[in-house]
This record gives structure tokens, C-alpha cells and sequence, in this order.
């Protein structure tokens, strides 16, 4: 019998000795049902979404600016690197995702840039 409902025959300690128990459970047959998705649809966070899914606009999430003055031959592998990625991924990618993808993938490749900076003559 669902909590809260009466039976006009029933023992009525009975039915308060089934309250109590529900509650020191702390689980009734209410929210257990409430709590019981109906469909097979999964309730998930915004944020378990990759980024390109959950901003609004491409500047969501990037709160930090990161100004860059490069060097013109730089400019010009910077434009190059950026249309190959799109040919790498297959689809447009927004500029602001490629450089900062580009980025970091500096980052991940510290050897290469110690390299390229032995080259500008940091090692001398």
C-alpha cells in the first residue's frame, strides 16, 4: 500500500511501524519512483560535453587572452597549419580553436620548440 493511504480495515500500527521503517531506510516509495528514470534517456551535465558542443559562442570558456606578435614568416605557417588542420579534421574549425590547439600542442612537444628557439640563437 503507497505511504499515505489509508485502509479502514487495516491494523493502524502496523501501518505507522511501515513509516517508520521507511524512514530509517530513508527512502520512501515516492521518491524511489521519482527517482526511477522512465525512458532510457541518461540525465547528463553540460560540462560532460566536448567543448565544441557546450559553448554558446566560440569564445566561451576562454577567459584568459593571450596576445601573440609573430615574425611574417610565422604569420604566413600559421595560415598554412590552420587550413591543414581543417583538412586533417574534415570539417571548418574556428580560428581562435586551431591556434589554441596549436598551441598546445607546443606545449606537449617542449623538444621541438627548444629547437626552434636554438635556432633563433638562444644556445649561443
Amino acid at each position: 500500500m503507497k505511504t499515505g493511504a489509508s485502509d479502514p480495515f487495516g491494523d493502524d500500527e502496523t501501518e505507522i511501524e511501515e513509516s517508520k521503517m521507511a524512514d530509517k531506510e530513508g527512502v520512501t516509495e515516492e521518491q524511489t519512483e521519482s527517482e526511477t528514470p522512465d525512458s532510457n534517456t541518461v540525465q547528463f551535465e553540460r560540462s560532460d560535453l566536448p567543448l565544441i558542443l557546450r559553448r554558446d559562442t566560440v569564445k566561451d570558456e576562454r577567459e584568459s587572452v593571450h596576445q601573440l606578435f609573430v615574425q611574417d614568416s610565422t604569420d604566413g605557417h600559421a595560415k598554412d597549419a590552420e587550413r591543414e588542420l581543417e583538412s586533417l579534421i574534415g570539417d571548418d574549425v574556428y580560428r581562435l580553436d586551431a591556434r589554441e590547439a596549436i598551441y598546445l600542442a607546443g606545449m606537449r612537444n617542449l623538444d621541438t620548440a627548444a629547437d626552434i628557439l636554438r635556432e633563433w640563437g638562444y644556445d649561443l
